[in-house]
C-alpha cells in the first residue's frame, strides 16, 4: 500500500504542475515573456507527462483492476483528459500563438490571453468539482 502513496503523490505532483499554468499566465505582460515561458513550459511538460504516464502505469500494478475500472474511476480520467486538453488547447495554443506574432507587446493579444486563460480556469474549477463529486460518492 506504501507503493500506492508514492505513486499516488507523484502523480499529484504532476498534475499540480500541469494545473500552474493557469495561476502563471495573469502574470505574463509581453511577448518577450511569453517566448521565455514558453521555453520552460515545454521541458517542464515533457516532464510531467512522463511521469503522469509512468505513475498512471504503475498504478496497475499496485491496485488491482477491479479498483481500476469502477466507471467513476474511468469517467474522472476522461475529466481530467478534458482538462489537459482545455489547458493545452485555449492556454498553450494562445501563448502560442503570442509567441509567434511579430509585434513587441501584443497588449491586445495579451488581453485575450488572460481573458481565455481566466474563462478555462473557472471551467477547470468546475471539472475539478465534477471529480471531487465523483470520489466522494461514488456514484456508479
Amino acid at each position: 500500500m506504501t507503493a500506492f502513496y508514492i505513486l499516488l503523490a507523484f502523480h499529484l505532483g504532476a498534475v499540480a504542475v500541469k494545473l500552474a499554468v493557469l495561476f502563471y499566465v495573469p502574470r505574463l505582460k509581453d511577448v518577450r515573456q511569453i517566448r521565455a515561458f514558453l521555453g520552460t513550459y515545454r521541458r517542464l511538460d515533457w516532464i510531467t507527462d512522463w511521469v503522469l504516464w509512468l505513475t498512471g502505469a504503475g498504478f496497475f500494478f499496485v491496485t488491482s483492476w477491479e479498483y481500476l475500472l469502477q466507471l467513476w474511476l474511468l469517467v474522472s480520467m476522461l475529466i481530467y483528459l478534458l482538462i489537459f486538453i482545455m489547458i493545452k488547447k485555449v492556454v498553450i495554443g494562445g501563448m502560442q500563438r503570442i509567441a509567434q506574432t511579430k509585434k513587441l507587446h501584443a497588449y491586445e493579444e495579451v488581453s485575450r490571453l488572460r481573458f481565455e486563460n481566466l474563462c478555462t480556469g473557472v471551467a477547470v474549477a468546475g471539472l475539478l468539482g465534477m471529480i471531487a463529486y465523483l470520489m466522494i460518492t461514488k456514484p456508479f
